[in-house]
C-alpha cells in the first residue's frame, strides 16, 4: 500500500505545518506540489487540506482549543475523546 511518502505522509506533515506556521491548506498544497512533484494524490485528500484557512481550523478540526490543548467541551467525567 505505500507509495513511498506521497499522499497520507504528505498529508500529516501539511497539518503539522499549517499548525505551526499558521499557513492555509490550499497555499500548502501549492508549496508542496512543487517540492514534492506528485504528493497529494487523491482528491479527498486535496479537498481535506483546502478545507482549512489556517491553524484555527486546524486546531477545531482536531478538537483542539485555540492553545492546542484537548478542547473542555470534548471531556467528559470519564475522560476526554478526540476523534
Amino acid at each position: 500500500h505505500c507509495k513511498g511518502g506521497f499522499g497520507r505522509s504528505v498529508v500529516l506533515a501539511c497539518c503539522l505545518a499549517i499548525d505551526r506556521f499558521n499557513l492555509p491548506g490550499d497555499a500548502l498544497l501549492g508549496w508542496v506540489r512543487v517540492v514534492r512533484p506528485g504528493a497529494i494524490n487523491t482528491p479527498q485528500q486535496e479537498l481535506f487540506l483546502q478545507s482549512f484557512r489556517g491553524r484555527a481550523d486546524m486546531r477545531k478540526f482536531a478538537g483542539l482549543d485555540s492553545n492546542g490543548e484537548v478542547s473542555p467541551s470534548k471531556c467528559s467525567p470519564s475522560g476526554c475523546s478526540v476523534q
